[in-house]
């Protein structure tokens, strides 16, 4: 048990090493990089995580208590971003731990077992999902659960049992997708096991039954945890169920085991192109399954040997234990089928596969591509074996043949450290934000969405986004809206149409206080105004072309000023305005009360509303036109279906004095 210890203490050692060099960016700042490649974008999912690692720990449909739990308690020392690298990193020297562990126990020398564990922590699948779902990199108890499982088919002692029952809790509370995976290879991995290594032994009946016996009991206690933790989801599953089309983009293609990583720093962009050229987007993280082809070699070398049982072997006097093969080949490809889409149609002959029946009975699962850990760990014992087999073999040409292929596979898994990280905030232009000393107050020129909705949150609240001060950036006065709402600075994000926008036309109000390759800022300069447009309703998105910017109404439209004195202002409004097709007569409202019509032309031109005694606080503005609007396709044979009446162009209020 001693030199087991020791084995497992050196595999971890090495995998820690290996995690710190491929991690070194991310250790620099882990409260401000994230670990991994962004493959697929800024995708919401590891914010949404670091922002729940943060929270109190809360059972509910969507809580995965063991993994959350760790999460939190690393929140608690080290903050949401690094308790997720934390999280994420130390899966890598885990991972390898329980592939160790689990190559041992069939047999493998520590050589094969030590490559086998290597190969299973680093392996694509891993490295990509580390870098978006932390749950899912969870792949160490995987290879624990089976371990258990294994060992209580061996020997159904009261510790195996209770070993059994800790790893089948342990694999379904750390992620929903492992406790599906664990659940669905079970059987198979149960009756592969058995077949191959108990069936004429006496009394194997005896550990079979108990082992079943305990899953059963696992699996009711598994029910009451789901029916207590999920009851809507028991109750009416379709109400969190996926579309059936989504099962097709997010199951694995056959050929993704054999296709480079995407993360690969020489072949990475080859193997881009091929997923863009095969359609793959949105499940690109789902496709990065590549086994590596000195894997595969070393696997069939396994395989092969135990087929046809050589000579060579034989001579050796203590030839590599290759029983294992055909449980981990079994399991290996159960697994590969699993992970496909729901079915194939060749011809006129449609292949149904095994996730479509899943679906039916589970339909809150989509990701099946996941199925594709346990390929990964089968192909990296059957690899180990293969070592081991080609190492013992004794001859010149079996070792160089295990060297290079060794050599094949570390450069197949080869990432580049430089590559594997990104700073949590999406632009050099927030992480300038976020340093700076003081108060400061910036507004992003992004709408909030699923993936821009942390931001405020990792900023420490110092960014906010459209919607909440504006719907646009490009609004005239924007400025002086900004001062009077206490915000600092403006964020304009590069290749965006505000940013083309402010590179034409300068904007008052605001000087360039910073610059980068991915973002300006800008320092609102302007003052505080006496009166200002703080929201707009009832208006198309805003449109623009080479000389001015508008927003069209239709049957009307309704601002809220906002008078932030503590006394009430006179103030004039300048307008710009162009009417649909004619002229058209505009009905404009202070607080419901008529102020004024206006005679509004097609051509563009500014009027003038008002003198307006305007009262401290919020008020409506409206904007009526007094006839119906006009479809534009209707008179302008442009295509546009919308009934529009009147384009608002810029403005400006002028107060004229006070009134006590």
């Amino acid at each position: 048990m001693a030199g087991r210890g020791a084995e497992v203490s050196a595999v971890l050692a090495l995998a820690t090493i290996v995690t710190v060099a491929i991690a070194a960016p991310v250790l620099r700042a882990p409260s401000e990089r994230v670990f991994g490649m962004e493959i697929v974008g800024r995708h919401h999912d590891p914010f949404t995580a670091m922002a729940q690692f943060e929270r109190p720990v809360t059972i509910g449909v969507y809580s995965q208590p063991l993994t959350d739990l760790i999460g939190a308690l690393l929140a608690r020392l080290s903050g949401g971003v690094a308790a997720y690298n934390w999280l994420v990193l130390l899966s890598f020297p885990l991972a390898a731990a329980a592939a160790y562990l689990l190559a041992r126990h069939l047999g493998l020398l520590r050589s094969g077992a030590a490559v086998a564990a290597m190969a299973y922590a680093f392996s694509p699948f891993h490295v990509a999902h580390a870098a978006y779902h932390p749950h899912i990199a969870q792949t160490h108890w995987i290879p624990l659960y089976l371990l258990a499982l294994w060992r209580c088919l061996d020997h159904a002692s009261l510790p195996a049992v209770g070993f059994l029952g800790v790893a089948a809790l342990a694999v379904t509370l750390s992620n929903f997708y492992g406790g599906l995976i664990a659940a669905v290879i079970t059987p198979v991995a149960m009756a592969a096991y058995w077949l191959v290594k108990h069936r004429t032994g006496a009394g194997s009946m005896r550990p079979l039954l108990i082992t079943a016996g305990s899953l059963v009991l696992i699996a009711a206690a598994g029910m009451a945890y789901v029916s207590y933790a999920a009851r809507d989801v028991v109750v009416d599953p379709a109400a969190y169920a996926f579309p059936r089309s989504d099962l097709f983009r997010y199951g694995a293609k056959w050929w993704s085991y054999l296709v480079p990583p995407v993360g690969h720093p020489l072949v990475g962009e080859t193997a881009h192109r091929v997923w863009n050229a095969a359609g793959v987007r949105e499940g690109l993280i789902e496709q990065q399954l590549s086994l590596g082809w000195g894997i595969v070699a070393l696997g069939l070398i396994a395989s092969f040997r135990w087929l046809v049982r050589g000579d060579i072997a034989r001579k050796a006097g203590r030839p590599a234990c290759l029983e294992p093969v055909p449980i981990l080949a079994i399991v290996a490809a159960f697994a590969l089928l699993c992970s496909l889409s729901p079915e194939r149609t060749i011809g006129t002959i449609t292949f149904v596969r095994p996730s479509a029946f899943l679906y039916d009975v589970l339909p809150m699962f989509r990701s099946y591509a996941r199925f594709g850990v346990v390929v990964q760990l089968m192909a990296a014992l059957l690899a180990g074996l293969g070592v081991d087999y080609l190492r013992r073999a004794g001859t010149r040409r079996a070792q160089i043949a295990c060297l290079a292929l060794l050599v094949l596979a570390a450069g197949e898994y080869a990432v580049s450290p430089w590559a594997l990280w990104r700073d949590v905030l999406p632009t050099a232009a927030h992480r300038w934000v976020a340093r700076q000393p003081g108060r400061i107050s910036a507004l992003d020129c992004t709408p909030l969405n699923r993936e821009s909705g942390s931001i405020p949150w990792l900023t420490g609240y110092r960014v906010t986004l459209l919607g909440n001060v504006t719907s646009d950036c490009m609004e005239p006065n924007l400025s002086e809206k900004l001062a009077a709402m206490s915000l600092t600075h403006l964020l304009v994000r590069r290749e965006t149409s505000a940013a083309q926008w402010f590179a034409t036309h300068p904007v008052d109000g605001v000087d360039l206080a910073a610059t980068f390759d991915d973002g300006e800022v800008f320092a609102v300069t302007a003052r505080a105004p006496a009166i200002y447009t703080a929201s707009m309703t009832g208006f198309s998105p805003r449109e623009h072309d080479a000389e001015w910017t508008w927003r069209w109404m239709g049957k009307g439209a309704d601002w809220t000023i906002a008078n932030p004195q503590a006394h009430p202002a006179v103030a004039t409004l300048a307008l710009e305005l162009s009417a649909l097709h004619r002229a058209r007569r505009m009905e404009v409202r202070l607080d419901g009360r008529p102020v004024q019509t206006l005679v509004v032309e097609p051509s563009r031109r500014t009027y003038e509303i008002g003198p307006l005694t305007v009262n401290p606080g919020d008020h409506i503005l409206a904007f009526h036109p007094t006839e119906a609007p006009t479809v534009a396709d209707d008179v302008m044979g442009n295509g546009d279906r919308r009934p529009l009446s009147f384009a608002l162009g810029t403005w400006k209020w002028s107060v004229r004095g006070d009134r006590q």
